[in-house]
């Protein structure tokens, strides 16, 4: 029951019982539209899955982290900045994740969980960057580029400027 403790949105609603819709990596990796603006609270800085539940299980105690260096995290992805993500158009994004299971959420999806993300956690840093992206021509990331500019609006009490 560690996992069901663990997990952010309570997706796992009892044993072997997970509600996919509720469930982070469902909503960062397979959901094609807007993510609930009820949920996105809960999904804090992720940006393409969660694994929160594998890490309270007792089964995975035993786990040993992976020495194959393509599991490993590339340099040019974790020298970057969130808000460097929305700067990324098509073809810098498929260029830059073309062996990369993030392509599956393709561009749309992964500016859209960083619009999230930034929404969670960002500064007012980060409001240029989201207000190029609320101007974005894919409406699903300029939609929730708007809804982190009013979160960390609100955060830093600056709701109107």
């Amino acid at each position: 029951t560690r996992c069901i403790e663990a997990c952010p949105t309570g997706a796992i609603t009892a044993p072997h019982q997970v509600d996919a819709r509720r469930c982070i990596s469902y909503l960062t990796i397979e959901l094609k539209g807007a993510i609930p603006p009820e949920l996105r609270p809960m999904i804090g800085g992720r940006i393409y899955g969660c694994d929160d539940c594998l890490d309270a299980c007792p089964w995975n105690r035993f786990a040993k982290i992976s020495r194959e260096t393509t599991f490993a995290m590339w340099p040019q992805i974790a020298a970057m900045k969130l808000r460097d993500y929305l700067g990324l158009n098509d073809e810098k994004f498929r260029r830059l994740f073309r062996n990369s299971p993030i392509k599956r959420a393709k561009r749309r999806g992964l500016l859209r969980n960083v619009c999230v993300a930034l929404g969670n956690i960002g500064t007012a840093e980060d409001l240029p960057a989201l207000e190029a992206a609320a101007a974005d021509t894919e409406p699903l990331i300029a939609e929730h580029a708007q809804w982190a500019i009013g979160q960390i609006r609100e955060r830093i009490g600056c709701v109107n400027c």
